[in-house]
């Protein structure tokens, strides 16, 4: 598969990639079978010179929700909740939610209104940084927001990619179990998967060490803004979660194959919506994009961007890491899906 010609292609066009977004560091690893290619290019830090790795830890943002997803699954499967239950008895308040499942909380059908989109969901205090402690970011800040204005749309009118939904999940999460979400998560799911050792839903805003500094990529093009750390209550079951490429490749192996739930939640888990003004190709399972024939998730937050996707039929799968954020491009995304198209050429049709 990697002979000198395909290693080559891959290597020029993520060079190309990293030169042309200006990033400040940049890493990929294709895996297919037993073999794997990998590649890391420029600076972790951009005042001292030391090289992006391969190995460090990195926050992975949205790619929580498939580990929240799996979480909530493994109620279901043990029917402590179910898919039609709704969402009023664990939040009460929210507009519809005496009509929104958990099952199109998962999928992104309920309509409840996208905290992230509303100004004031940040704390007020000058010069914030997200490592402030600030009452230690409670989610009902959030769940306020989401009282306070309109639903986006009627539950399972439509379907569209919200973070809300994820927070939502997280408190019911906490209510069927008794216990923090960031528990739940660290003991059911990644506990339970051989050789997520670097993988979790951390307590403190610090990355593990070693990691890279993270950067804010001003609209300029050009400037690299330094980020501090983050309180993983920012984010939350939606984004608060760290790992690195071999256990990313891992999860996205379990996300495929699935040890942790049923072969009938598995099922419902990988049944894809399409997702509203999204590309035709670009669907949502429950906490797992749907890219064409690929399968997994990507993430846009403050000072980084992650992807990591399965393309089961070529027992083929794709991560990339890169330190740095840019507004809303899903930087990571568009490389991981320019590395498929080289290797196949033809994977939406998978």
């Amino acid at each position: 598969m990697f002979d000198e010609m395909t290693r080559d292609t891959l290597e020029f066009l993520l060079e190309t990639q990293f030169y042309e977004k200006r990033l400040p560091g940049l890493g990929a690893v294709v895996e297919v079978g037993d073999q794997r290619w990998e590649l890391a290019l420029g600076v972790s830090d951009v005042t001292t010179g030391e090289p992006f790795r391969i190995g460090d830890h990195h926050r992975i943002g949205c790619v929580t929700k498939s580990f929240t997803a799996t979480a909530v699954l493994q109620q279901i499967d043990s029917g402590r909740v179910g898919f039609d239950d709704t969402l009023e008895p664990f939040v009460p308040g929210i507009p519809n939610g005496e009509r929104i499942t958990i099952k199109q909380l998962l999928n992104m059908t309920s309509g409840v209104a996208n905290f992230v989109g509303a100004p004031d969901w940040l704390p007020t205090q000058e010069d914030l940084s997200f490592d402030s402690v600030d009452a230690d970011w409670p989610q009902e800040r959030k769940v306020d927001l989401m009282r306070s204005g309109p639903a986006a749309f009627e539950p399972g009118a439509r379907a569209d990619y919200c973070d809300s939904n994820y927070i939502l999940l997280g408190l019911v999460l906490e209510q069927v179990t008794g216990k923090p979400a960031a528990d739940v998560i660290n003991g059911d799911v990644v506990a339970a998967v051989p050789g997520l050792t670097s993988t979790e839903f951390p307590s403190v805003a610090k990355l593990p060490d070693p990691h890279p500094t993270i950067y804010a990529l001003m609209p300029d093009g050009r400037t690299l803004r330094e980020l501090g750390d983050m309180n993983p209550n920012v984010l939350w079951t939606t984004g608060a979660m760290t790992s690195t490429f071999d256990d990313l490749l891992i999860w996205v192996r379990e996300l495929a194959d699935s040890t942790l739930l049923s072969a009938e939640l598995q099922r419902e888990r990988l049944t894809p919506t399409h997702l509203d003004r999204r590309r035709a190709f670009h669907r949502y399972g429950l906490g797992v994009q749907r890219l064409g024939a690929l399968l997994g998730h990507n993430s846009i937050m403050p000072g980084s961007s992650c992807a990591v996707y399965r393309y089961p039929a070529e027992d083929a799968s794709f991560a990339v890491v890169t330190n740095a954020s840019a507004n809303i491009d899903a930087i990571s995304m568009e490389i991981a899906l320019e590395l498929v198209r080289a290797l196949y050429p033809r994977f939406v049709d998978g």
